[in-house]
């Protein structure tokens, strides 16, 4: 079949006319080669001479990497694949001396050299692009965050369905870690995702008249009646390594809209389709702390005391995530103790939430 390309942000060089079928208007040439054609629109004749800086070989393997037999209609969009498709002269290295923070599937580039010169024309004039980009390599790198609820589980059962002091909040005991994540395609629709992360629990009572205390040989939840409590809460902080098998229907494609105000390239990337997995992940504490709010003769105090308060160094456990396109949740279960055996309750740390 017929495979028309359409490259919507390249810019046409003098040479290319030689091979031109013929010219519709002064932007657009259609070129035919072997029965194929390709369209290239250009804004116009004064750009002819910057298609010199592209290498149209490298774009050409990226297509038969991309193109499958059932694909009538690709873009490629020159600006944000410059870096790979600029030959090495001046402008390229200025695309590389750009400076690009990438966290939760979103990315800023910045250039250094131009951003003095950055004003509301620049924004106003700004180019908006939305494409879809399939898996090329095996493996990918990213930055996200989980964002969640924290919770503790009692013999299978939350602890405030027998009214115990050690009960959670759900609203405000909130579960924060920065992942380093990689993907690594195995075949068909699995993938891998492995990676390192730095994760903060903080379980908020439910009663914050109750204060945790670390006795000599446990834990315990107190309460002082001419005390009144305002916050009571414990927080542990975790080093975690973690491997997901999961699978993606729609084998890695990503959407990324971008937005390119020439000094500054925003771009937004979110997974296509359906996926999920289910995996592992192993911690280990890095520092806790307590901390308690309460009103004493009528004055605000507050404590806040650093110690280990017999949690368990160790946390080994289960990781879901699901996914449909731009949104992911994700579920977590210690499957050990959150304090050791026989200094606190046997308490289960249980978390869900939303991936960014």
């Amino acid at each position: 079949m017929k495979t028309i390309i359409y490259i919507a942000t390249l810019i046409l060089t003098i040479p290319l006319l030689a091979f031109t079928e013929k010219e519709h208007k002064n932007d657009t040439v259609i070129i035919e080669l072997n029965g194929s054609k390709i369209v290239i629109i250009t804004n116009s004749k004064a750009d002819l001479a910057a298609i010199q800086n592209y290498d149209i070989n490298q774009m050409i393997k990226d297509l038969n990497a991309q193109l499958q037999d059932s694909v009538t209609y690709l873009e490629i969009d020159g600006s944000e694949r410059g870096v790979e498709y600029v030959s090495d002269n001046e402008d390229s290295r200025r695309d590389r001396d750009r400076v690009s923070v990438d966290l939760g599937g979103l990315a800023v580039d910045v250039d250094p050299d131009t951003i003095d010169d950055f004003d509301e024309d620049d924004w106003r004039r700004r180019r908006r692009t939305t494409y879809d980009v399939k898996r090329t390599d095996r493996t990918t790198h990213h930055f996200n965050f989980d964002l969640g609820l924290n919770n503790w589980l009692e013999d299978g059962s939350f602890p405030d369905a027998n009214n115990s002091p050690y009960s959670i909040k759900p609203f405000g005991s909130w579960y924060v870690a920065l992942n380093s994540t990689n993907r690594t395609w195995v075949g068909g629709p699995l993938f891998i995702e492995w990676g390192i992360g730095v994760s903060w629990y903080n379980w908020k009572l439910e009663d914050s008249d109750f204060r945790i205390v670390e006795a000599d040989d446990n834990i315990d939840f107190v309460s002082d009646p001419n005390i009144s409590g305002i916050k009571s809460k414990l927080t542990a902080s975790y080093l975690n390594a973690q491997l997901v098998p999961m699978f993606d229907f729609s084998r890695g494609t990503r959407r990324i809209r971008s937005v390119d105000a020439g000094s500054i390239r925003i771009r937004r990337y979110s997974r296509r389709g359906l996926r999920f997995g289910l995996g592992g992940y192993v911690g280990y504490r890095l520092g806790s702390h307590t901390k308690y709010i309460f009103k004493d003769g009528g004055s605000r105090e507050k404590d806040k005391e650093h110690d280990n308060f017999f949690l368990e160094n160790f946390r080994y456990g289960l990781r879901g995530q699901i996914g449909w396109k731009g949104v992911e949740f994700f579920g977590t279960y210690d499957l050990n103790n959150v304090f050791s055996s026989g200094n606190g309750p046997e308490l289960n740390a249980i978390t869900f939430g939303m991936t960014f």
